[in-house]
């Protein structure tokens, strides 16, 4: 195994998995899977690696497709099929971007790890975050 794929193993374990219970409601899936998130961007070792794996990420264009096959498009490709099931399901509005969805939802948790000045992710953000972009998504009274 290349190194490449040892140290996206690694990091591999150390990110939130969508873990689907059958039966579950969309809403709790995405509030357990929000909150697994910012438990990781939170978590002080994650954010002393993130500034080498952003600058590895752009050195080495091999560790990039190691990084996003392995890591990145699988949790991504979970969420986009979960909010796709939802839309066919009647859980969501219909029309909407499940791709422009799964940005919001782990996009802005990821800026806060970013050393910018932000205000760090708190206790309740995964909370916030997720009714914020639920009152975008949710149907309407008339499409229940």
């Amino acid at each position: 195994m290349l190194k490449e794929e040892l140290l996206a193993d690694a990091l591999h374990e150390l990110t939130a998995e969508l873990d689907e219970h059958e039966g579950e409601d969309l809403y709790a899936l995405l509030l357990d899977w929000s909150r697994d998130l910012a438990r990781v961007f939170a978590d002080p070792l994650f954010g002393r690696l993130v500034p080498a794996v952003l600058g590895e990420l752009q050195r080495n264009p091999r560790f990039a497709h190691v990084y996003a096959d392995r890591v990145v498009r699988p949790r991504r490709q979970a969420i986009v099929e979960l909010l796709t099931q939802a839309i066919g399901d009647g859980e969501l509005r219909e029309g909407l971007d499940v791709d422009l969805i799964a940005d919001l939802l782990a996009g802005p948790p990821f800026l806060r790890l970013l050393p910018l000045g932000l205000p760090p992710v708190s206790e309740h953000y995964a909370e916030d975050l997720l009714e914020t972009i639920w009152r975008g998504i949710a149907p309407g009274p008339e499409e229940q």
